[in-house]
């Protein structure tokens, strides 16, 4: 799930990123780097191509898969940002505060992901579907921010 980075009045910041597949995919990168430079000390250079093309399929798919999601509540500026950084991307997009109504959960199977529903429809804080209470919190953390933020808001209004 996202993990909260920041929880104050004034900004809320949870994050997500997939370490344990970079992981595994490190571990195989390094693996057949390692089996093809022991070829070449060997004096074997025969197979060393199709090591080298194996291992760039997990390098690939880490360049690929491997994203940092997180989304950024500010109460001062009045933005949600939206940030997903690849190792080929990044990301932005801001949406006014004003238009967060609540969080919640997208459900796919026995899978789900965090959502923000704002006034044009659902905002997915992650690509990924998930499975565990992970996106339920997240929505919870949010919503309760949100519930404290507007509550703030009135007793300023009535003052």
């Amino acid at each position: 799930g996202m993990v909260v980075l920041r929880n104050l009045p004034s900004q809320l910041i949870l994050a997500h990123a997939p370490w344990s597949t970079g992981y595994v995919l490190i571990f195989f990168i390094l693996a057949f780097s390692a089996v093809a430079l022991a070829l070449v000390f060997d004096g074997q250079t025969s197979g060393i191509g199709t090591l080298l093309a194996i291992g760039a399929v997990p390098t690939l798919m880490f360049a690929l898969m491997v994203k940092k999601d997180q989304v950024i509540l500010n109460a001062g500026t009045g933005i949600v940002t939206f940030q997903r950084r690849s190792l080929l991307r990044y990301d932005r997009e801001d949406v006014p505060l004003a238009d967060v109504k609540r969080a919640d959960v997208e459900i796919l199977s026995d899978t789900a992901r965090p959502v923000l529903i704002l006034k044009n429809g659902a905002h997915p804080l992650i690509q990924a579907f998930i499975s565990g209470n992970g996106p339920r919190q997240s929505a919870d953390i949010i919503n309760y921010w949100l519930a404290n933020l507007r509550s703030a808001e009135t007793r300023r209004a009535k003052g």
